[in-house]
């Protein structure tokens, strides 16, 4: 799902005290999700000489609280997604905004990422950027390659990168609602009051795809493209706000 063991203890953050299982997911609020669960175990667990000062600090994983699944051992990790106790999270973001960032971000100039995608398409490395990696042109080839669609992790198809249809307990919160979905994930597990919300952008202000200047709105054209590739995040994100709506309604 997510390329090698080394990627599943990235992705994978485990907490024993209180207990969850969080699954990054980026460009998803995925940093300011890390530095909230890491403060937020601090704080429950009585932990106050624990800071993040920056941001290298968020993405590292010696630095952090949270342990892999590895640190746990792997058959601690089975039995807590067996445990209905437990809970299991993960946060998404409509594919075409979740795109558009991704390669604002990462693919927008030259960077490890462009690289990796060169490298897949057999790209020399003197072909200019813009000859091949264009915002449509790489919309047509995650529309075309399901490979190219799933080589990295802040573009890969959303549903295997939390492996949502091997965790049927897991539970999703939405980007265009974090502040509600946060309350009601985080609320559940730390209480209500007693979650510490960090905002990445604080630490880093270029994390923001906001910030991000270069590149362009979707085109149509990219957007369809960007709809065929990522047509199974769509019918995710849509069954679970269905749920979501049902049980509210219940």
């Amino acid at each position: 799902m997510v390329g090698g063991e080394a990627e599943l203890n990235y992705t994978v953050h485990i907490a024993e005290n209180p207990r969850f299982v969080f699954f990054s997911n980026p460009i998803c609020a995925c940093s300011t999700l890390k530095a909230t669960l890491n403060l937020s175990v601090a704080r429950a667990i009585g932990k106050t000489d624990f800071h993040i000062e920056n941001a290298e600090m968020i993405h590292k994983r010696a630095a952090n609280l949270l342990l892999t699944p590895y640190q746990l051992g792997y058959s601690r990790f089975e039995a807590m997604l067996d445990d209905p106790d437990v809970p299991l999270f993960a946060f998404v973001r409509s594919p075409q905004s979740r795109f558009l960032s991704a390669w604002r971000k990462k693919l927008s100039r030259e960077t490890q990422f462009t690289r990796k995608v060169r490298a897949h398409l057999g790209i020399d490395p003197d072909v200019p950027l813009a000859d091949f990696l264009t915002l449509d042109a790489f919309a047509v080839g995650v529309a075309a390659d399901s490979d190219l669609r799933d080589l990295d992790e802040h573009w890969r198809l959303q549903r295997k990168q939390i492996f949502f249809d091997e965790l049927p307990r897991l539970t999703l919160g939405f980007v265009e609602s974090f502040d509600a979905d946060s309350a009601r994930i985080l609320g559940g597990i730390f209480g209500h009051d007693d979650y510490f919300l960090c905002d990445a952008v604080r630490l880093n202000p270029n994390n923001a795809s906001g910030n991000r200047k270069s590149g362009s709105d979707l085109s149509k054209i990219a957007s369809a493209d960007i709809a065929r590739a990522y047509a199974a995040d769509s019918e995710m994100i849509a069954s679970a706000r269905s749920q979501i709506n049902e049980s509210e309604m219940r």
